[in-house]
């Protein structure tokens, strides 16, 4: 069967560890690392951890955007630093052959 062709698997709308790192295609271990970062929507039921499903989904639209607009602006900062680094090598190799 083709990676196109497989059906969707089903989660339910309570997710473990286990299934939301399937959900959202990551390892456990960086699920975990982002809930103890409160990165990432989670409750606390004693000792467990669940995620909604809903909660998730909301989550990701909500930030999806937002991650986009700090790509972006990362890279213009990026390119505004190689671009005042590229003029300071200027100055210099000019500033060098004129002495």
């Amino acid at each position: 069967m083709s990676e196109a062709a497989k059906p969707a698997p089903e989660f339910p709308e309570v997710l473990t560890i286990a299934q939301a790192a399937a959900y959202l295609q990551l390892h456990p271990q960086v699920v975990y690392r982002h809930v103890r970062a409160g990165t990432l929507p989670a409750s606390r039921i004693g000792r467990t951890i669940r995620f909604k499903r809903s909660v998730l989904d909301a989550f990701l639209e909500q930030t999806g955007w937002a991650s986009v607009h700090e790509f972006l602006r990362f890279r213009e900062e990026r390119a505004a630093q190689a671009e005042a680094a590229e003029q300071v090598r200027r100055r210099r190799r000019f500033s060098v052959e004129v002495d």
